[in-house]
């Protein structure tokens, strides 16, 4: 890849950063201003919890990705590849972090999280571009990745609506699991 993709690669990870960041501001909501409607919350948060703020970062990376696809998708070796990296890692920075703080602090400071999030952001769309300037990684790692991406999307909305009663599903401001 020459430097001038890789330069342009970067330059929309940048992008990306923003634009998810505001894509994501408007899906924290999202379930909220639909008056809780049930079946979107498979795709919105239905409460604060840390697992239902990974829809947060999932469905608006990948509407960013869509976007993005077209202008630099064919120009690039491992989108899918690189993209599913990101998330994945966004998602794992997210919990690390924020349970680490939170076991150190005892409390929850939305100052912080908004910070972790916007930290995991920076961190998987660099991540991200980076992968995308390897040289071309067998097919296979797409058919994996898009695989992942589903088993995500799915695992989300299960337990959405069956959560399990242990912290990562836990709202603590509003004492519930799941749905309100």
């Amino acid at each position: 890849m020459d430097s001038r993709v890789r330069g342009y690669v970067f330059q929309w990870a940048l992008l990306g950063i923003l634009g998810v960041a505001v894509i994501a501001t408007l899906w924290h909501f999202l379930f909220f201003l639909t008056a809780e409607f049930a079946v979107i919350g498979a795709i919105v948060p239905v409460n604060d919890s840390v697992w239902e703020h990974f829809k947060v970062i999932l469905y608006p990376m990948l509407i960013f990705a869509i976007v993005e696809y077209r202008y630099i998708g064919y120009h690039t070796n491992n989108y899918i590849t690189a993209k599913t990296i990101a998330i994945f890692i966004m998602l794992l920075l997210i919990g690390t972090v924020f349970y680490t703080y939170f076991y150190v602090a005892g409390k929850q400071i939305a100052a912080a999280d908004i910070s972790i999030f916007v930290g995991a952001l920076i961190i998987g769309q660099l991540v991200g571009a980076w992968v995308m300037t390897f040289d071309p990684l067998p097919k296979y790692f797409n058919y994996v990745a898009i695989a992942l991406i589903v088993a995500l999307a799915i695992v989300l909305a299960v337990f959405t609506y069956n959560p399990a009663h242990v912290q990562i599903f836990f709202d603590s401001a509003a004492g519930i699991y799941g749905l309100p």
